[in-house]
């Protein structure tokens, strides 16, 4: 705590002195300004002759220097400790300059030293007001183009990592301005496109015809274009085509994203022949059923835009699926797509080669030692969600755990999978329960909130004073979530168990299994406030897929999910090379922000809802993906 307000002291005082330092203007110099001052120099002229930050402390401390000579040997020590990821020795040096006595020349430096120090603490916030002062954006553009560019460098990534997107892109659209390296400029412009595909497509679509300036409304249309990938390759290199020809002097223009470069190449390597392995008879004839649907709904409302598509044919695996898979490669399909059950992509895997491309719609319970070539995987693992659960919980500043989850085999592994990432992340899990019965879960989140403690300290507290007192239990004070992997009916039980042992307050995680999908305001008012992750077919009503389907099929909502397997499947089918050239690319489908592993799995990030007043109501969230910061 103690360390927490001097840190919070030093921020207040940067602030302070970052609003009312002198208001003389600066003339950003022809030539790169020198590290040590003239001033500096002068009283001392071996001092530019140190290289080794400790020789350039001492120098500082040895002479006495005064203001602003000492601050400038100790910024330009600080400056050369972070270069050695010696970020404590840095931090130690910056805190022992007072922001009061620095001039207009060191004032940017000392700003960008702190930011980098509260960036590498994972201080972002802080970062981010250091680094949007007005007096240290008064005088950006009056800065050497170097420390300038370094400057909007650190501002770019503090407005993404806070999720302000729009203002992250604009910053890194200003650095490239500044750029002379190709390496530098291509890095800027990877981040920048990173950031553009982060946004939601509309919002892209609406900057794309209201932003003014040629450069940043060319960014957003080309980002607009890319991001709307579940139309046909023809279509979208039409777009890509009419793109090139409107900003022909676009700087992206001689420099396309690695995504659309690919894109140029794609369109006419397209499978002609798919072979659907779907189960048709037996327990999982339903939910073939479902998926097939999905998929043909996607195939006939592509096939309105006149494009040339591929014949496809169903394959029965109810009776074997290796069988299936070869039927279907000696009658000719260059691509397939299935097998649906998990026992049925376990002897997949076991295949010694695979002729043609294979897209499992689901995952094996052990994934191969190697990857397999032309082998991808593709489903709704549960596992998927819960990693998720864990990265969001830990980027919105949680670190300690109660995992509640039901007694069935998928919540397991989503206990597993969630604990995993959480403990890799850094977090700890304090407490486990499985909801069984009412009754023994009741029992056991009273143990876990350790109420039991709570009421034998009251206990005692009365026999030593020898009357009795009215008492309220507390729960322990070191949970920050409970993550839970349960269905809906268990969930509509836990939640108000939480609240009966006073846990109503802490914040609730769950996977999109915790929602059917069914409107039921009344029975889902015991899971208000638990935020969940699942896929956006579930709030797109305007999807054409998904109306073709509720027009022709008579399926119940829990087959929603399969039908949104079905349309990714065909989507992704056509994309399969340009995922695996272009890692960093991500289609956004029906069932979440896709983006293809190392090892050929097709990895799955959802959206965001929150229950409110018995309503699943969808949310805007944005995760921190600077999860590997290094540290000193």
């Amino acid at each position: 705590m103690l360390n927490r307000s001097i840190h919070c002291i030093f921020i207040a005082s940067l602030s302070l002195t970052l609003g009312s330092c002198g208001g003389s203007t600066q003339t950003k110099p022809s030539n790169p300004a020198p590290i040590v001052n003239s001033a500096a120099a002068s009283s001392d002229a071996s001092m530019q002759t140190f290289t080794s930050p400790k020789d350039i402390v001492a120098q500082a401390q040895a002479q006495a220097q005064k203001s602003p000579q000492r601050e400038t040997l100790l910024l330009q020590a600080a400056g050369l400790y972070i270069e050695q990821n010696k970020v404590d020795k840095a931090r130690g040096l910056i805190n022992d300059i007072n922001p009061s006595q620095l001039t207009d020349q060191n004032l940017p430096k000392y700003s960008q030293l702190s930011a980098t120090i509260q960036l590498k603490d994972g201080q972002v916030d802080n970062a981010r007001r250091i680094l949007t002062n007005t007096h240290l954006e008064q005088q950006l553009k009056t800065l050497e183009p170097a420390q300038e560019g370094a400057i909007r460098e650190l501002r770019a990534q503090a407005f993404e990592r806070s999720g302000q997107l729009q203002e992250s892109i604009a910053e890194r659209i200003s650095l490239s301005a500044l750029l002379t390296s190709r390496e530098a400029t291509n890095t800027n412009q990877e981040a920048l496109w990173q950031s553009l595909m982060s946004l939601p497509l509309s919002d892209l679509e609406d900057k794309a015809t209201t932003t003014s300036g040629s450069i940043t409304q060319g960014w957003y249309a080309l980002a607009s274009l890319s991001k709307n990938n579940v139309q046909d390759l023809e279509s979208q290199q039409a777009a890509l085509s009419k793109w090139l020809a409107q900003w022909h002097s676009h700087p992206a223009a001689n420099n396309l994203p690695k995504d659309l470069r690919l894109l140029q190449t794609l369109t006419n390597q397209q499978p002609k022949k798919i072979a659907l392995l779907l189960p048709m008879q037996g327990r999982l004839a339903e939910a073939g059923e479902a998926v097939r649907d999905g998929f043909l709904a996607a195939y006939y409302q592509q096939q309105h835009t006149h494009h040339t598509l591929p014949n496809v044919r169903q394959y029965d695996t109810s009776k074997g699926a290796v069988a299936a898979l070869q039927l279907a490669i000696n009658e000719g399909a260059d691509l397939i797509i299935g097998p649906l059950d998990r026992e049925d992509v376990n002897q997949i895997t076991h295949l010694n080669n695979l002729p043609v491309p294979v897209l499992s719609l689901n995952y094996p319970d052990q994934q191969p030692t190697q990857p397999i070539a032309n082998f991808y995987q593709f489903g709704l693992a549960v596992e998927d969600e819960a990693r998720q659960a864990a990265r969001q919980a830990i980027a919105e500043g949680h670190k300690r755990a109660v995992i509640v989850t039901g007694t069935q085999e998928a919540n397991e592994r989503s206990a597993q999978a969630f604990i995993s990432e959480w403990k890799k992340l850094g977090g700890a899990v304090i407490g486990r329960s499985t909801f069984s019965t009412q009754e023994k879960f009741s029992e056991s989140i009273r143990n876990l909130m350790l109420l039991d403690e709570s009421q034998s300290r009251a206990t005692l507290l009365q026999q030593q004073l020898g009357t009795k007192f009215e008492f309220t239990p507390r729960r322990r004070d070191d949970v920050d979530i409970i993550f839970m992997a349960v269905s809906p009916g268990q969930g509509r039980q836990v939640k108000p168990t939480l609240a009966f042992y006073y846990a109503n307050n802490i914040s609730t995680y769950a996977t999109s299994s915790i929602y059917s999908g069914d409107v039921d305001a009344i029975n889902n008012e015991d899971l208000n406030g638990v935020l969940f992750n699942t896929l956006p077919w579930i709030f797109d009503n305007t999807s054409p897929e998904k109306q073709a389907i509720a027009q022709n099929t008579k399926s119940a909502a829990v087959y929603g999910r399969l039908h949104a397997l079905g349309v990714d499947a065909f989507h992704l089918y056509s994309r399969l090379p340009l995922l695996k050239e272009a890692p960093q690319m991500r289609v956004y489908g029906s069932t979440g922000s896709l983006h293809l592993l190392a090892d050929g799995r097709i990895e799955r990030e959802q959206m965001w809802a929150r229950f409110n007043a018995g309503l699943a109501e969808p949310m805007a969230t944005v995760i921190d993906n600077n999860n590997d910061e290094t540290s000193e």
